[in-house]
C-alpha cells in the first residue's frame, strides 16, 4: 500500500472544483491559486477516502452540500489573505543578523541533556 496513491483528501477535489471556477481562475495566477488551495486546506478538516465513488455512493446529499459550503468559505476566507498579501510590501533590504553560538565544553550537562545509559550489573 502506498498512502499517496490508494488514499486521498476529498476536500482537495472539493477545493480544486471551487478554484476551477472563472471567478478564481480569471484573477489568480498560478502562485496565487497554490497558496489559495494551502490555505483552504489548512482550514478544513480532512476527509481522507479511498475511491471517490464509493464514498459519494454512501455520502448523503446534505452532507455533501455542506462539505462544497465548508470548501467556499474556506477559498474565501483565504483570498483575503491573497489580495492583502504582506509579502508585495516588503522591501529587499531586510536586515540579516548572524549570532554566534558560544559553547562551553566545560559546563556540566543539564540532568536533561545526559545521555541515559544502562547500569552494569
Amino acid at each position: 500500500m502506498q498512502i499517496s496513491v490508494d488514499v486521498h483528501n476529498y476536500m482537495e477535489t472539493l477545493v480544486g472544483q471551487v478554484l476551477a471556477k472563472p471567478e478564481f481562475v480569471d484573477h489568480f495566477d498560478h502562485e496565487q491559486l497554490a497558496d489559495l488551495a494551502c490555505l483552504a486546506l489548512s482550514q478544513l478538516r480532512p476527509v481522507y477516502i479511498r475511491h471517490d465513488i464509493d464514498f459519494l455512493s454512501a455520502l448523503p446529499e446534505e452532507r455533501l452540500v455542506t462539505l462544497k459550503t465548508y470548501s467556499q468559505v474556506a477559498v474565501d476566507a483565504a483570498v483575503g489573505m491573497i489580495v492583502d498579501d504582506r509579502r508585495k510590501q516588503r522591501k529587499d533590504e531586510v536586515p540579516v543578523i548572524f549570532s554566534k553560538q558560544r559553547f562551553d565544553d566545560d559546563i556540566e550537562l543539564e540532568w536533561f541533556e545526559k545521555p541515559i545509559l544502562k547500569k552494569e550489573k
